[in-house]
């Protein structure tokens, strides 16, 4: 059977400390994307018109068209990341990308930087309430959005460069994944100077 194991170090407090789980369950599925994700694209949030609908001034050449999904990444004055995921375009007009219907983060104030990134499908089903194990990272900012077959998110992380994102059973932590099956994910790339690859491994009995 399947084996998946998580290890961490860490040094806090003048402590050092390492600990490694363990989970084997019946199935697993492991996902790298192929092609990487292309770089996202530079521009402001020109136009704010609520906290999930504005538009986006990008850079001449961005390639983004109507009815396509985008997601749109900054990062604060205190250095955090977000993404405000899944908004669908509107009409363009050359540089202008209007949008409706963001989730995830908060827009951030009109004019801020911000890069943007349609996202690319990963084809990935398993059963969430059957998981033992989940991870994803990516080599450089990114976001992973699980949906199910009717296009419903079922949850969504941003990934920080390095650090990665996971959950693991038993381990009194609410399974984020629970409710419907995964269908499918949609992994972006928020980082406009190198493409970028998103991993999702899942350890499961199915």
């Amino acid at each position: 059977m399947p084996t998946g194991t998580i290890q961490q170090t860490a040094t806090v407090g003048g402590l050092s400390a390492q600990s490694t789980v363990t989970r084997t369950a019946s199935t697993q599925i492991g996902h790298e994307s192929d092609p990487v994700l292309p770089v996202a694209k530079v521009g402001t949030l020109s136009t704010r018109t609520s906290d999930t609908a504005g538009t986006l001034t990008l850079a001449t050449g961005h390639g983004i068209t109507d009815g396509q999904l985008v997601d749109i990444f900054w990062i604060d004055v205190d250095g955090v990341c977000h993404c405000a995921y899944g908004a669908t375009v509107g009409e363009v007009a050359g540089d202008d990308v209007p949008f409706t219907g963001a989730s995830g983060d908060v827009l951030p104030d009109e004019a801020y930087a911000i890069t943007a990134s349609v996202p690319v499908t990963a084809d990935i089903d398993f059963d969430g309430d059957l998981l033992e194990m989940i991870v994803a990272l990516a080599t450089y900012l990114g976001h992973v959005t699980f949906l199910d077959v009717g296009d419903a998110v079922l949850a969504a992380v941003t990934l920080i460069p390095g650090e990665g994102w996971s959950w693991i059973s038993e381990q009194g932590i609410a399974n984020p994944l629970a409710g419907n099956p995964v269908a499918y994910a949609r992994t972006s790339n928020g980082d406009s100077a190198y493409t970028n690859t998103v991993k999702i491994g899942a350890l499961y009995n199915g």
